[in-house]
C-alpha cells in the first residue's frame, strides 16, 4: 500500500460520475459532465489504503474536494467492488 496519492483513471471518474448523489453535488445534469468537472474543477485523487485497526479496510480510498475549502468526499470501494460513500 501506498500513502502517496495516485490519479483517478478515466474508468475510476466514469464510476463516480455516475452516481447521482455525486452529481448533485456539484449540479452536473448528466454522468458526461460530472466527469469532465471531475478532470478539471474537482480535486480528485485516491489512495490505497489500508487500515491498521481490524476490522480494517483494504483498498481504493477517494477522496473528492471542491474549489471552495469545506468537508471533502470520501469514497471507498464496497464488497461488490462498487464506489461507495465513507459512511
Amino acid at each position: 500500500m501506498s500513502n502517496k496519492p495516485i490519479a483517478l483513471t478515466e474508468r475510476e471518474m466514469k464510476e463516480i460520475a455516475s452516481l447521482e448523489a455525486i452529481r448533485e453535488m456539484w449540479g452536473a445534469e448528466t454522468a458526461a459532465e460530472m466527469v469532465e468537472m471531475l478532470d478539471t474543477q474537482v480535486y480528485a485523487v485516491k489512495f490505497q489504503y489500508a487500515s491498521g485497526m481490524a476490522p480494517g479496510y483494504v483498498g481504493d480510498y477517494f477522496i473528492l474536494q471542491g474549489d471552495a475549502l469545506g468537508e471533502a468526499i470520501e469514497l471507498i470501494r464496497d464488497r461488490n467492488n462498487e464506489i461507495v460513500f465513507v459512511k
